[in-house]
């Protein structure tokens, strides 16, 4: 029967010194024009899809279709609005240079 403090052994003997360094040196960093361009990207497609479930919220008039498309509309909505804050940070950021 194995004991727990054997249990936690064995978790601790899983990576090496070598490995670990490895693995945290192959993160990749991102200027902030790259950066840009990528929530600038997520922006505009967030939006699209708010802007759908918006208009199929409004032309829909079944009960249960209505409310999914407002949830739809909801979700889509802040994401966006989360995406537009996070693009005017990193421009202030740019500015700031």
């Amino acid at each position: 029967m194995l004991l727990l403090k054997d249990i936690m052994a064995k978790r601790r003997g899983g990576r090496s010194k070598r490995a670990a360094t490895k693995a945290s040196k192959t993160v990749a960093h991102r200027s902030t024009p790259e950066k840009i361009k990528l929530v600038v990207k997520n922006l505009i497609t967030f939006l699209i899809f708010f802007a759908i479930s918006f208009i199929f919220y409004k032309v829909i008039s079944n009960a249960f279709w209505n409310d999914l498309f407002f949830l739809f509309c909801l979700v889509f909505g802040f994401v966006a609005l989360a995406f537009f804050i996070v693009w005017l940070v990193l421009k202030m950021m740019q500015w700031k240079k």
